[in-house]
């Protein structure tokens, strides 16, 4: 088992392993109360939740399922669980555990700050892209029709653990929309070469892991360097949006860095040979880079974007393979960008 301590607001840790066998030994290493909430998707429960609710044994355990996929992610879905977790009267002593991916994760995380002014948490993510960047750093948050994630709070985890074989019964779909993720990783911090990306393995997993940890230990509340981790996404989150979630995130990730290194290249001036090395690091798995939506579309979402203020955007630009920078973009400058990009 990898061990990566995390020191935030919270000092914890998160394991890497390769099974449920230690999963007891964390909780025991959390808990106070008797009971736990376990939080989950119609998905996931068919195949892990029964192999928790046997680490867990001796635990009052409450089981509250909602619906796989991001249209899940929003308030009433937020209320719903709220209501019943208070009906199986958990107090401040007892813990939510969130198992499954990011939506899981990220409204299970919500739900566990705001019950009681915060629960404790433990963070079970069963997909590689929950794995490696949402279940990290304690973003929780819901969406809105308006926009993705514009509801949630900042609250770090009590303990997450990564079972790596949980990728196993992945979807291919799924599978990639993590390496959308990691390829952000791979351009962001030259910890994670080329040749790594090639296995999929906890040692992968726990690169990328160390990374976003050192990203929000310097800068939790996202006041600075945390927006880093942003990249890809101003553009991504539009185009999620916009295909109303047809579209994985992952997916969108990648189609936002190859607009995002498209833009660079008109910012900076990138030299070919540096050019040509990110777009083949963007490209390496395959994924679909084109951009389905008018400039107009992107950047109307762009405008509701929670890093914009007035005419501004915060945006993340690519110089080279590990060298990234924040820049305050007008998004007039960013619509030009766009509309003279072409995949």
């Amino acid at each position: 088992m990898i061990l990566i301590p995390v020191k935030a607001s919270k000092t914890y840790e998160v394991s890497v392993t390769q099974d449920f066998n230690d999963l007891r030994q964390v909780v025991d290493g959390v808990k106070s109360g008797d009971k736990i909430a376990v939080i989950t998707d119609t998905n996931v429960e068919k195949l892990y939740l029964s192999s928790v609710i046997d680490a867990l044994e001796g635990f009052d355990v409450c089981v509250h399922t909602i619906p796989a996929g991001e249209s899940s992610k929003n308030l009433s879905t937020y209320c719903t669980l709220i209501q019943d977790i208070a009906s199986s009267s958990l107090d401040r002593s007892d813990m939510i555990i969130t198992l499954g991916g990011g939506v899981v994760g990220d409204i299970g995380a919500f739900v566990a700050s705001t019950y009681l002014r915060g629960i404790r948490l433990v963070a079970i993510p069963t997909t590689l892209l929950s794995m490696i960047d949402s279940s990290v750093g304690g973003k929780t948050a819901v969406d809105l029709p308006i926009g993705k994630n514009l509801v949630g709070t900042f609250y770090q985890p009590n303990a997450v653990y990564i079972n790596v074989s949980c990728i196993d019964t992945l979807p291919t779909r799924e599978l990639m929309s993590g390496y959308g993720e990691l390829i952000k990783y791979a351009i962001l911090d030259d910890r994670i070469s080329i040749d790594d990306m090639k296995v999929l393995d906890s040692s992968l997993i726990a690169k990328a892991v160390s990374i976003k940890r050192d990203i929000v230990e310097a800068d939790e509340y996202e006041g600075g360097v945390r927006k880093l981790l942003n990249l890809g996404h101003t553009i991504g989150h539009a185009v999620e949006s916009l295909s109303n979630y047809t579209l994985s995130h992952g997916e969108c990730v990648v189609k936002g860095l190859r607009a995002i290194l498209d833009i660079s290249s008109r910012y900076y001036d990138i030299k070919d040979s540096d050019y040509t090395q990110l777009d083949s690091i963007i490209r390496m798995l395959g994924h679909d880079c084109t951009m389905p939506y008018s400039v107009d579309e992107v950047i109307d979402y762009v405008y509701r974007d929670k890093k914009k203020k007035g005419d501004l955007i915060d945006i993340v630009l690519i110089k080279a393979k590990g060298v990234v920078e924040i820049v305050s973009m007008p998004i007039d400058k960013v619509r030009r960008y766009l509309s003279e990009y072409q995949d």
